[in-house]
């Protein structure tokens, strides 16, 4: 990828088995907006995609958290 100056490349393997998650865990970040954003915020999340991409880290996203 140019913007990143390095080659991307991607494992594909086969899937683990899939359990859906309890009905309460679904939009997490819409329902409780505050958590959600304290845990994007601790996870370090946020710092590393802004270290990585700087200006252009939310390009065409809508920045949320």
């Amino acid at each position: 990828m140019k913007s990143l100056g390095k080659t991307i490349a991607t494992t594909i393997e086969n899937g683990a088995k899939f359990y859906p998650a309890e009905h309460y865990h679904q939009d997490y970040h819409t329902k409780s907006p505050l958590r959600y954003k304290y845990y994007r915020w601790n996870c370090g999340r946020n710092q590393r995609v802004e270290k990585l991409w700087g200006d252009k880290a939310y390009t065409g996203i809508p920045k949320k958290g």
